[in-house]
């Protein structure tokens, strides 16, 4: 481990390679972190990098599939190897299929649950060793405001009648998640937030009927900001960039 990664934050963003993630991964190596970009497919990862390496951005790609034990495991087994240590770790990856049209219901709740909870679960658990390395890391977990009871409970919100019963049921399990880890770890130093990045353009949301207007880089900013907190910032909290968001 060189005396610069002694000194720099190092920070590991799943789904990293593009949208909301890259956004992330870009941003916290802006503020000076060495990123490392989780990605499912290494060669994507590697040209993406090689472009933001040019720009003087130190972001590493590493291949990362949550849904795989053997991939987080290696994972865990590189950073421990050349880090030693886990700064802040943005469980970004995730998918939303309640509108594919060849999927039954069971199929779509499996294969999100999968990647947005158990995926989450995973990665997390299997990095707690290095988190707890680091003495005063950062976790956050990217979740959506459509997984929020307070907020479906509205009828005057913007999205009361949107109707996504996979995706909203695996973001409040996030949000579960993030409340529960964030007691866990709270003695080990570990700050455990949870953040909705709002409406973002991005593959994902390409062709919706309702037209998303909001930057990638836009959306990032409310993570950047809790990944970066110190010893004294919140833990255990939901927000956006507006602020705190009800569970």
């Amino acid at each position: 481990m060189s005396e610069t990664s002694k000194q720099k934050k190092i920070a590991l963003v799943s789904g990293a390679n593009r949208g909301i993630g890259l956004a992330i991964a870009i941003g916290l190596a802006q503020q000076g972190v060495t990123v490392l970009m989780g990605t499912r497919n290494l060669k994507n990862g590697e040209a993406v990098c090689a472009q933001h390496a040019q720009e003087g951005l130190d972001i590493r790609p590493v291949q990362l599939d949550t849904t795989d034990d053997a991939s987080v495991r290696a994972v865990s087994s590189l950073i421990q190897r050349e880090y030693g240590r886990l700064d802040i770790l943005v469980n970004n990856a995730g998918i939303g299929l309640d509108f594919v049209p060849d999927l039954s219901v069971v199929e779509k709740m499996e294969q999100t649950l999968m990647l947005n909870v158990t995926g989450t679960i995973r990665l997390t658990d299997a990095l707690l060793p290095l988190l707890e390395a680091a003495g005063h890391a950062s976790i956050v977990n990217v979740s959506s405001e459509l997984g929020s009871f307070g907020l479906r409970a509205d009828k005057n919100w913007i999205y009361a009648e949107l109707v996504m019963p996979t995706y909203q049921a695996s973001k409040a399990a996030v949000n579960s998640l993030t409340v529960s880890y964030a007691k866990l770890l709270a003695s080990k130093g570990i700050k455990v937030n949870s953040i909705c990045p709002g409406y973002t353009a991005t593959d994902a949301t390409k062709g919706a009927a309702m037209p998303a207007t909001r930057t990638p880089e836009q959306a990032a900013r409310v993570a950047i900001k809790l990944a970066l907190i110190g010893q004294d910032g919140p833990t255990g909290t939901f927000e956006n960039e507006d602020g705190q968001l009800p569970w």
